[in-house]
């Protein structure tokens, strides 16, 4: 079916089961960010293949609305849907769009499978207010879907301790406290990434993500963890087992919360549960609401696991100076396609890489300006030495999650485009160089990288950093540097990204992007103040950098970088790569 025979067809349901509205976000089960194809609805209905977006279809209308990051991208996808550009001045959300839309008694349809309880939640305490009922006990989708996906079965595999820093009983006996210190008999687990750090197991269920597709249920004294049991080989069921992991199928997980056999006290996080799991909980038990303890265990790495990333990020870096000398000095005619096959083959010659953490983005001329950009046939862009190249990566290994991005140009740059990287680079030394209380929040982090931007009348769309995972999801809560207010303190072994950008439309775009590290800094009268440890070893483009535009003290940043980017790399480059990185971190 094309778009408006699928938009036919569900107007037809609509109409059948008597509601005005339905809601179709990108969303799963287990409330990630990357679907399985299984979940894919609304590409499926709209075309838009972003990781962030939320459609609404009406009787008479049909929109969809994503952010900055997927503008550019959605006006070229979108089919026979409108695009909102969330975010944007004058632009309402979905929410209070429909509200406007509709009237009092009319309904609206969720698929509360996949809808989060918190946003449930808030829904239908809008809509209410205007006499709109939100009913998220309807699939509007299934029924219609077409050769939809089935469920992936890759194999499950156990992550050692010995990478980890911490056996599965260790972390099930942290989580017990925690529960403990809540009062609670149970807990619910839906998303993917806690269960896969909890249990210590990685999968390849979704692209990229090294996860599998599971809940679990965790007690005082029992662990079930329903999860396809043609995932699990005998030694590791045997190894799960021995640990008191009971194995259930998935579908079975399902049934056992709508059967609780007493009234425990359960915690769960409403925002990585569904609708339908928290109601069916609620039905039988008390319900303690708090986060995972897993989510905030999770994103403070241990010793060992930062051991492991200090090395990866040579790893890692050896690979993209690799690329970058490529990049630079191959006369092999080269297409944005197949550069990103070039910089799987440098990852891949790495020690422990499993595969790419996201697909990779390299982006030639205006499609750099584009943030989520992937190229494909159709949009397949030949390289010339001509225009702004941006390059966005990143790998899985089993010692570490990378995430890189540079830029260059790949002729001679314009005095604007050197302006620009320059006002960018700037932007990156102001987090790098931070040093703030242990009560600072990533908002606050996030406004000192863009000050410099500001006070040039620019500004960029997405957020200046993200957490990542340990050979995990590249994009992991709870903390970020954003201007979105979150109450989230950083602290001391959080692992984060620092991606200031600038983009221009139909021309360029530049982002400059390292992890760092929090760590402690120093303590005053005035409290503990933590600081970034850079994690990330790759060199700037010197021939896009107006020194004129860095104060002292940045240039001293640049330099000391650069100097410490060759010592650490040059020693596993072949001779040619080396001499030429030697060139690109000379001093300013």
């Amino acid at each position: 079916m094309n778009t408006q025979n699928k938009l036919y067809a569900l107007r037809r349901k609509m109409d059948e089961v008597g509601v005005s509205a339905v809601i179709i976000p990108n969303a799963d089960p287990h409330q990630s960010e990357y679907l399985a194809g299984n979940w894919q609805a609304l590409k499926w209905l709209t075309g838009f293949s972003g990781s962030a977006g939320t459609a609404v279809v009406t009787k008479t209308k049909a929109g969809m609305w994503t952010d900055f990051r997927y503008w550019i991208q959605a006006a070229t996808q979108l089919n026979g849907f409108d695009l909102f550009k969330q975010g944007e001045t004058d632009v309402p959300s979905f929410d209070k769009w429909l509200t406007d839309t509709l009237s009092a008694d009319d309904r609206i349809a969720m698929d509360g499978k996949i809808v989060s309880a918190a946003q449930a939640r808030s829904l239908k305490k809008q809509f209410s207010q205007k006499g709109i009922v939100v009913d998220t006990t309807m699939d509007l989708i299934s029924d219609l879907w077409q050769e939809r996906p089935t469920r992936p079965r890759t194999p499950a595999f156990e992550l050692d301790a010995v990478y980890a820093g911490e056996t599965r009983k260790e972390k099930f006996s942290r989580i017990r406290k925690k529960m403990a210190d809540y009062n609670a008999d149970c807990h619910v687990l839906a998303a993917l990434d806690d269960i896969a750090w909890t249990f210590n197991l990685r999968g390849e269920d979704i692209h990229t993500n090294p996860v599998n597709l599971a809940f679990a249920l965790m007690t005082m004294d029992k662990i079930r963890l329903f999860i396809d049991p043609t995932k699990i080989n005998t030694a590791l069921e045997a190894t799960l087992e021995a640990d008191g992991v009971a194995l259930f199928d998935y579908d079975a997980f399902y049934e056992t919360v709508h059967k609780l056999n007493k009234k425990p006290k359960v915690l769960l996080d409403p925002e990585k549960v569904s609708d339908f799991i928290y109601q069916a909980v609620k039905m039988r038990s008390d319900i303690i609401e708090a986060p995972n303890p897993s989510t905030k265990f999770k994103c403070l790495k241990n010793k060992i696991e930062i051991s492991h990333i200090r090395d990866t990020a040579v790893k890692d870096g050896r690979a993209v100076v690799n690329f970058l000398h490529w990049l630079d000095t191959s006369d092999t005619p080269k297409t944005e396609m197949s550069t990103a096959e070039q910089l799987l083959h440098f990852r891949k010659e790495q020690d422990a890489f499993v595969h790419p953490s996201f697909d990779a983005i390299m982006a030639f001329r205006e499609h750099s300006a584009i943030c989520h950009y992937s190229a494909d046939p159709d949009t397949n862009l030949p390289l010339s030495p001509d225009a702004m190249f941006l390059t966005d990566s990143g790998g899985n290994y089993l010692t570490g999650t990378t995430d890189i991005t540079r830029t260059v140009h790949l002729g001679r740059p314009t005095s604007q485009e050197i302006q620009d990287y320059t006002l960018v680079l700037k932007a990156h030394i102001a987090v790098a160089t931070a040093r703030f209380p242990a009560t600072a929040r990533g908002y606050q982090i996030d406004a000192m990288a863009r000050r410099h931007l500001w006070q040039q009348g620019l500004d960029f769309g997405h957020g200046t950093g993200h957490g990542v995972g340990f050979f995990l999801c590249v994009h992991e809560g709870p903390a970020r540097l954003s201007t979105l207010p979150l109450d989230i303190a950083l602290a001391p072994g959080m692992l984060l990204t620092n991606e200031p950008g600038l983009y221009r439309e139909g021309r360029y775009g530049i982002r400059l992007e390292n992890m760092v590290l929090v760590v402690k800094d120093r303590e005053t009268p005035f409290g503990s103040f933590l600081k970034f440890e850079n994690m990330t070893i790759c060199h700037f483009e010197r021939s896009l950098i107006d020194k004129t535009m860095l104060s002292s003290p940045e240039t001293k940043w640049v330099n000391g970088y650069h100097q410490m980017v060759y010592d650490r790399l040059a020693t596993g480059l072949d001779a040619p790569v080396r001499q030429w990185l030697k060139e690109k971190t000379k001093s300013l």
